[in-house]
């Protein structure tokens, strides 16, 4: 196993008292596992705490329009997603175009589609007479056939304002997942010495390579940037970062001015400032805390309550239990 090139700076970081933070740099990349494991580490680096130390996360949703059908189909999603399961069954068993038929059948019957027959007609009928107008403008033909289907396609609109009446688009927000989460610290690295000087520099260079790729063995592709783990040295009251890659890497050589150390003969910064961004490699799923942070957690809603899958479990239980009881059948 190679050496693991362990920089610590400033030099007396771990005798102090004061929380810090690792840095593990991998010897290689690797598309799926948890933390990295000690004998696949290149390089450690650590360092003091940011002043600035803070964490954020996101949910995504889009505004979608279900319309009148589709908002009533997701009030009955259990028994509507239980007849394609069913249908799909029957499909792989040689069930045919009745399996389809059944499809359509359970559907109407779930949503009641005689019962709202004419909230139908009324929700949709823009559409249909906007088509019907279009139909009949097409059989017309000709300039009088076009302006037939447009001025019936207008009639509809005007109507609308006239009654003073919108269609309701029944909103939903669909969530549409999550993203991979970003990390963002900032170092002010002030050397005291030629020796964190020279930890310094083997650090900066550490991390540049790490975000860089390898020519690959074959000229035509990359090889994949090394990934990093960041763990604090006491995370119990902060938070746990997954393994990541560095997406940005950003050096000032004069974080307090153009000042310089003289180091047996050689100009050393005084001062650099050490700016660094990472994204996670894997999304995020309710209850995946780890480490110290993990004890704090308050058990998801999620935990307690039925879900989808759970949901339509029941419904293709329930809806076999009848069909047994409609046939006669025990068990």
């Amino acid at each position: 196993m190679a050496a693991v090139h362990k920089l610590v700076f400033p030099d007396d970081l771990e005798s102090q008292e004061g929380a810090f933070m690792h840095f593990r740099i991998s010897q290689s990349y690797k598309f799926k596992r948890e933390k990295i494991d000690d004998k696949e580490v290149y390089a450690t680096v650590t360092f003091p705490l940011p002043a600035a130390l803070s964490t954020s996360y996101a949910a995504n949703y889009s505004s979608e329009g279900l319309g009148m059908i589709g908002n009533a189909a997701a009030d009955n999603a259990p028994a509507i997603a239980a007849s394609f399961d069913a249908a799909t069954k029957a499909l792989s068993s040689g069930g045919g175009i009745s399996a389809l038929k059944s499809i359509g059948s359970d559907i109407g019957n779930t949503l009641d589609l005689k019962k709202i027959a004419g909230d139908l007609a009324r929700y949709y009928g823009p559409e249909l007479a906007k088509e019907g107008g279009a139909a009949i403008g097409a059989a017309m033909g000709g300039v009088t056939g076009a302006a037939v289907g447009a001025a019936v396609g207008e009639a509809v609109k005007g109507a609308q304002v006239g009654l003073g009446v919108a269609r309701n688009p029944y909103l939903a927000a669909a969530f549409e997942g999550v993203g991979f989460k970003s990390h963002s610290f900032n170092f002010q690295l002030a050397p005291k010495n030629q020796n964190e000087s020279d930890t310094l520099a083997k650090l900066i260079s550490a991390f540049r390579n790490a975000m860089i790729p390898g020519g690959g063995a074959v000229q035509q592709f990359y090889d994949y940037p090394q990934q990093i783990d960041i763990i604090f040295s006491d995370e119990t009251y902060l938070f746990d970062i997954k393994t990541s890659v560095l997406t940005a890497f950003e050096v000032n050589y004069h974080g307090k001015g153009a000042y310089y150390h003289d180091v047996n003969g050689k100009k050393a910064p005084v001062e650099v400032t050490i700016s660094m961004n990472f994204l996670e490699t894997t999304v995020r799923l309710g209850g995946d805390e780890t480490g110290d942070s993990a004890k704090f957690q308050i058990m998801s809603p999620k935990a307690g309550r039925t879900s989808g899958t759970a949901k339509l479990n029941a419904e293709q239980d329930r809806q076999t239990r009848a069909t047994r009881s409609t046939t006669g059948e025990v068990g």
